[in-house]
């Protein structure tokens, strides 16, 4: 199989904002994609372990073996993809679940080859820039519009395949960019959160901090803010009974008809629909 033939099958996408190790190996019947949006912990992959942090990606093909394994009590927020690289199987969109190692069996495999850029594990770290496209293809995958396998597999595909083309560089002002990020998401229900304020954090002028971060992601601070806002507030209509007045609050906005705004003008739905597809979906 080559790389021009991929047209993923996505079989479940979501984004666990609790995410907890295992105390068992588990093996994987079709590709995996983890996203970390934010925490720290190890992964034991056939044999190897991989340290991970905010803004790594990993991708497993099938039958890997792996273990994920979180020391802190910090809470770690992963967006995690169940697929095939082909669409031989669109019409079944049955999860095929994550065995125990010893309880893995091969029947269950889809019968397809990998291409070779897919053959093997994949582990990078400061990839910024496909964080919102995972988060647009749950989004698309659990709301279900029409056409909605068809989007939610060419944003997969294009993921896969900046994954692929985008270098991993490990310069100084990745980590810069790291830090900022982090920087955000320790502080994103602070009002005052502004361009200026994480500038004098980081001891740089402004101008050019607020550059670097258009660069590496694609956003500029404020717009990241606001970003990453919406993140938290989405995860909080599914998993709290919080109204969106309270949430809007919480993760920052000074005014819930701003958040309100905000948020349907990004997503096409107001926080109440949100809420209603998601629990609808559960």
């Amino acid at each position: 199989m080559e790389i021009y033939n991929i047209n993923p099958n996505i079989r479940y996408a979501r984004e666990h904002n609790n995410f907890k190790g295992a105390r068992y190996t588990s093996k994987c019947y079709d590709c995996r994609i983890f996203y970390i949006c934010s925490g720290e912990g190890r992964v034991i992959a056939n044999g190897k372990k991989y340290n991970f942090s905010t803004n790594y990606i990993i991708f497993f093909p099938p039958r890997t073996e792996y273990r994920f394994i979180i020391d802190s009590d910090e809470q770690i927020s992963v967006q995690v993809f169940n697929f095939d690289l082909i669409d031989e199987y669109f019409r079944d969109l049955k999860h095929l679940g994550t065995p125990k190692k010893d309880e893995f069996d091969e029947a269950k495999v889809p019968e397809y080859k990998l291409p070779k850029e897919f053959g093997h594990i994949i582990v990078r770290e400061d990839f910024f820039d496909i964080n919102e496209l995972l988060g647009d293809c749950i989004d698309i995958f659990i709301s279900k519009p029409k056409y909605y396998k068809e989007i939610a597999s060419s944003i997969l595909k294009k993921s896969l395949l900046m994954l692929l083309t985008e270098e991993n560089s490990l310069g100084k002002n990745n980590k810069l960019i790291a830090s900022v990020l982090e920087y955000i998401s320790k502080n994103y229900a602070d009002f005052s959160l502004s361009n200026q304020m994480i500038a004098a954090q980081f001891n740089y002028h402004s101008y050019y901090l607020n550059r670097l971060m258009k660069n590496f992601t694609g956003k500029t601070i404020h717009q990241y803010i606001i970003y990453y806002r919406l993140r938290v507030a989405k995860d909080m209509l599914i998993t709290t009974d919080d109204d969106v007045s309270t949430i809007a609050w919480k993760v920052g906005f000074n005014s819930p008809s701003h958040f309100i705004n905000t948020f349907h003008l990004r997503f096409g739905r107001t926080p109440y629909e949100y809420r209603q597809i998601h629990a609808a979906f559960e």
